[in-house]
């Protein structure tokens, strides 16, 4: 019996010892990291290590980044500001409609001045001089017309008559997964040849620009990236007007630490709706707002001004890459098993404390 009591005696010693010297090494545990406001972490692309992590977001891109092509046939949406598929106009087979396959595939690209046809049935689409091009989708039913860009335009036989439809610029962004909302403006930056998509229900912008094959599409950096810089009174709105800077926005300028140099020019934008300056490397936009000028920094700038939250802001080399928000630690198994405990040594001490409390109230109520 003593024998099984001192065996009894060294092993609860020997699990008290262990589990004492389990609990120091636990809380022994480096602490978890807080979670401030995170730190901004510059990708650049070709760089082989510290590479964003699967659970990293983007907080902004810094240059335009290429997503996919287009066939040339959406220059059509492009240029007239439609996206969706949109009909344009009918027009009667007369004698063609008893032809059949590849005889009316024949008789629509030989017979028919479609460029008559456009001047005649639309208001701004012309075409070239050069004859445009008919392409069969399905022969004696459907096809489509190309000019010399190559903007193209879906004809579909109804009948005795064929219908000419604008294609669905649209439904090729949701196929490529860049799903477009129904907030859009479309400006032409170069006719025939570069284009731009601001979706302000997306908060994106898209460049398009054209190739001798096909349309390749950009994605341009968020619009958190067009910072606001500063605003001032519309005294200098006079100076402006004259291409010429007044010192307030010079010192303005100056408290940002992004002095102008002598060699800002001033000039008026071409819609009429502000001022552009160009100082070098840099670019800023000035617009009357509200009765106060708002100075802007303009994305064609060499630097950005990265600003996601009050902490989280700083001026980055617009070529750098993607900005990244790192996510947050991940705890490791110890630092894990030191929040239990701890969580388990507070619940003990608040039952203690309860305990202590009702003991102390009924030695009270005794006396």
């Amino acid at each position: 019996m003593k024998v099984l009591l001192k065996s009894l005696t060294f092993g609860i010693i020997f699990v008290l010892a262990v589990g004492f010297g389990s609990a120091i090494y636990i809380l022994q545990a480096p602490p978890i990291e807080q979670k401030n406001a995170p730190k901004l972490k510059i990708h650049t692309r070709t760089a082989v290590r510290g590479r964003p992590t699967v659970n990293s977001k983007p907080l902004a891109y810094t240059k335009d980044v290429y997503r996919f092509n287009l066939d040339r046939k959406y220059i059509s949406n492009l240029n007239s500001s439609t996206l969706e598929r949109e009909h344009l106009f009918s027009a009667a087979l007369t004698h063609r409609a008893k032809l059949k396959g590849k005889e009316l595939d024949n008789a629509l690209e030989k017979e028919i001045n479609w460029q008559k046809m456009f001047a005649n049935m639309t208001e701004d689409i012309r075409f070239g001089p050069s004859t445009p091009t008919l392409e069969v989708l399905l022969s004696g039913e459907e096809w489509v017309l190309k000019n010399a860009p190559g903007a193209g335009y879906s004809i579909v036989k109804t009948g005795h008559q064929v219908d000419v439809y604008l294609p669905d610029l649209k439904d090729a962004f949701d196929q490529n997964n860049h799903p477009l909302s129904k907030d859009l403006e479309i400006s032409t930056i170069q006719v025939n040849k570069q284009w731009r998509i601001t979706d302000k229900g997306g908060q994106q912008t898209y460049r398009i620009e054209s190739d001798t094959e096909k349309l390749n599409v950009y994605q341009l950096s968020k619009p958190e990236i067009l910072t606001f810089l500063f605003q001032i009174d519309l005294a200098s709105q006079t100076a402006l007007a004259e291409s010429k800077l007044t010192q307030e926005l010079r010192r303005e300028f100056d408290v940002l630490k992004i002095p102008l140099s002598r060699k800002a020019k001033v000039s008026t934008r071409e819609d009429g709706g502000g001022w552009h300056i160009k100082d070098v490397s840099m670019a800023y936009n000035i617009r009357n707002e509200d009765n106060r000028l708002k100075v802007y920094l303009d994305l064609d700038s060499a630097w950005l001004r990265i600003q996601a939250s009050d902490a989280i802001k700083g001026w980055v080399q617009k070529e750098r890459g993607t900005i990244f928000e790192p996510p947050p630690p991940i705890p490791s198994s110890r630092q894990r098993a030191k929040e239990r405990l701890l969580g388990l040594i507070d619940t003990l001490k608040e039952k203690i404390g309860v305990f202590g409390d009702e003991n102390q109230t009924q030695d009270t109520a005794a006396r």
